[in-house]
């Protein structure tokens, strides 16, 4: 025995949570990533506004000699240590200023990886000269990076918690309303076992109506699979009455016949014969696959070719070979070999038979140039039992086997007079789906 997988619900929730896993460490990422460079963009901006803050207020008088107010933009310029240090170069890179807030602080090579930095470099003009004076604004990663720290914090908290709530409010709708509808079938099904039902009610959402529909289908189908074996057997019964009491006065009577037991007898097979095939035809199941006709048809007429010659008819075919039809294979032996016993019986010389298909419709056709059918009597002889001849060995049964087998099979029955031939045209139509 196979051991259990994963539940449905179970594989549901998991692929639901890695979903949403994936779908917030992304965004969350994109969040961060987003948050960081708008963060710097606007280090940079502030930077950018501190070094025109100081060309704006700084004085040059002469090539080496710079000079700023005691009030700066940014009071931390002012301060020791306050986290934002400037400075003015030369030419060839001498400082020529640097704000109070470098006073104490290691700033050797001013280009650490812990600050923020941006430069400019201007050509100060002077009475006959030119200066070249480079500006140069630091300020300390340490307040962006905590920034960053409470930021990420809060983000990944906050989306952690709500990754948690919707998992969990997923995997409660996923039990209480995603799949009530497969409880609801389990269910029926219980009920259906029981025998509380017959069949499978419903509604059920379109993914599952399918799989119910299926199994409503083949309930239907064994159904009346079975019903139809109980009126084989009663109908089997009831038929054997007459002949059975035939065959008790022919054997009690003082001259019973030889010729009319063995007519009765064979009677009564054929009757049997005929309620056993009944009680297991019932049209296409609903998973038959299509058989191909026009061999059939070969292997029919080649079975009664013999027959044929014997009443001196021709049988000719004109079949087209991609026909298909929803037929179990007996069952369409069963059709073709009683309507051309039939046609070969009451045909004069010829017997043609047709096969035509176009799209989902199936024409098939056998025609003879025996007397034909009055229109009067074509009704009557497809009821059972029923006879047009006299000639021993038939019980009426041909034609309404072959009518119940194309009824069974969703199709149609008609009876015409050939168009060439003259005689009797057994015409059936069937459109699959």
């Amino acid at each position: 025995m196979n051991a259990p997988g994963l539940s449905l619900r179970l594989r549901i929730s998991l692929v639901a949570a890695a979903v949403i896993a994936v779908f917030f460490v992304l965004t969350a990422t994109l969040l961060e990533r987003a948050f960081r460079e708008n963060a710097e963009d606007a280090v940079t901006t502030r930077l950018d506004a501190q070094l025109l803050l100081l060309m704006g207020i700084v004085e040059v008088s002469g090539a080496r000699e710079v000079q700023l107010p005691e009030i700066l933009p940014d009071p931390r310029l002012a301060l020791p240590g306050g986290g934002v240090y400037a400075r003015i170069l030369d030419a060839g890179g001498a400082t020529l200023w640097r704000s109070p807030s470098a006073l104490g602080t290691r700033l050797e090579d001013w280009d650490d990886d812990g600050f923020f930095e941006r430069r400019m470099t201007v050509q100060w003009e002077l009475p006959g000269q030119l200066v070249p004076l480079t500006f140069q604004v630091l300020e300390e990663r340490d307040a962006y990076d905590a920034q960053m720290e409470r930021y990420r914090r809060t983000l990944w908290g906050a989306l952690g918690l709500l990754t948690i709530l919707l998992i969990s409010g997923q995997a409660l709708a996923l039990g209480l309303w995603g799949l009530r509808p497969l409880r609801r079938v389990r269910a029926d099904l219980d009920a259906l076992r029981q025998g509380e039902h017959r069949r499978l009610g419903g509604p059920y959402p379109h993914e599952i109506q399918t799989l119910t529909d299926s199994i409503n289908a083949l309930l239907e189908f064994e159904g009346a699979r079975l019903e139809r074996q109980k009126h084989a057997l009663a109908d089997l019964a009831h038929s054997l009455k007459t002949p059975l009491s035939a065959l008790r006065l022919g054997i009690e009577g003082p001259s019973a016949e030889r010729r009319e037991l063995l007519l009765q007898i064979e009677r009564m097979q054929d009757m049997i014969q005929h309620e056993l095939n009944q009680a297991q035809r019932l049209g296409p199941s609903p998973f038959q696959p299509p058989v191909a006709v026009a061999p059939v048809i070969e292997r029919t007429g080649s079975a009664l070719r013999r027959i044929a010659d014997q009443h001196g008819v021709e049988l000719a075919m004109s079949l087209q070979p991609e026909c298909t039809l929803r037929i179990e294979t007996g069952a369409l032996f069963e059709l073709l070999g009683n309507l051309l016993d039939n046609a070969i019986r009451h045909a004069r010389a010829q017997v043609r038979v047709g096969l035509t298909c176009s799209g989902r419709r199936l024409e098939l056709t056998v025609d003879d140039d025996g007397p034909g059918i009055d229109g009067a009597d074509r009704e009557a002889v497809l009821r059972r039992g029923a006879r047009r001849d006299t000639r021993p060995g038939g019980q009426g049964l041909g034609l309404h086997i072959v009518h119940t087998l194309v009824r069974d099979h969703g199709g149609e029955l008609h009876i015409e007079q050939a168009p060439e031939l003259g005689g009797a045209r057994i015409r059936m139509v069937f459109t699959q789906s």
